[in-house]
């Protein structure tokens, strides 16, 4: 999942895909850390920690139109039957909401939201749209998870809050059809701060200092 155009990337880019990155590692638990640690150092006030989680939104939103478009990342027919399509009916209507509330959230506190990008989604059946899917939401928990603690207006907080809480069951509903475990531990603990951040090595070239 990454962005297709040619456009040299940002700071902001740069954090993205290491959260991305280690959410399908790891899971959101050692997205968290990950992410106050480069908020603390980066994000100057609200708007900017929630530009941090709006591509979040943006990449929900285009992963599930694209499932339910029926059609794989090859144009090729993907038929959704019943429970599939209402699945993925739903996921588009949610993530939608929040993308809307967040992008409304940032233009009330006098921000300009981040502008979308393209993204290629590989998969090429249901199953793998499902793990795709389970995969993002992890990345997306942990960064809530992780970028809560940084906002300091309780209207900011609250709508974070109401958001990583839906989360929390998309990612279950995500992996039930897939026959996995929809919450397999009883609590989301991660890794270690610098170990989290230091196996993104691959992906940010850039150890925990």
């Amino acid at each position: 999942m990454e962005p297709t155009n040619n456009q040299e990337l940002s700071r902001g880019d740069v954090l993205l895909k290491g959260a991305l990155a280690l959410g399908a590692l790891y899971g959101a638990g050692a997205v968290s850390p990950y992410v106050r640690r480069a908020l603390a150092a980066d994000a100057k006030g609200d708007v900017d920690v929630l530009n941090f989680l709006l591509p979040f939104e943006y990449l929900q939103v285009s992963l599930y139109n694209r499932g339910n478009s029926e059609k794989n990342y090859r144009g090729e027919r993907l038929t959704l039957k019943g429970q599939e399509k209402e699945l993925a009916e739903l996921l588009v209507e949610q993530e939608g909401e929040h993308l809307t509330a967040m992008k409304e959230m940032l233009e009330e506190m006098g921000g300009k939201p981040v502008a979308e990008k393209d993204y290629a989604f590989a998969y090429r059946d249901y199953a793998t749209w499902l793990e795709l899917g389970a995969s993002l939401e992890a990345s997306a928990i942990g960064a809530y998870n992780g970028a809560i603690p940084m906002l300091e207006s309780e209207e900011a907080r609250e709508l974070a809050f109401s958001i990583v809480q839906v989360e929390g069951r998309h990612a279950a509903a995500v992996r039930i059809p897939n026959k996995e475990d929809p919450a397999p531990e009883a609590f989301d603990i991660g890794l270690p701060e610098d170990s989290a951040i230091n196996s993104l090595l691959p992906f940010t070239g850039e150890y925990a200092e």
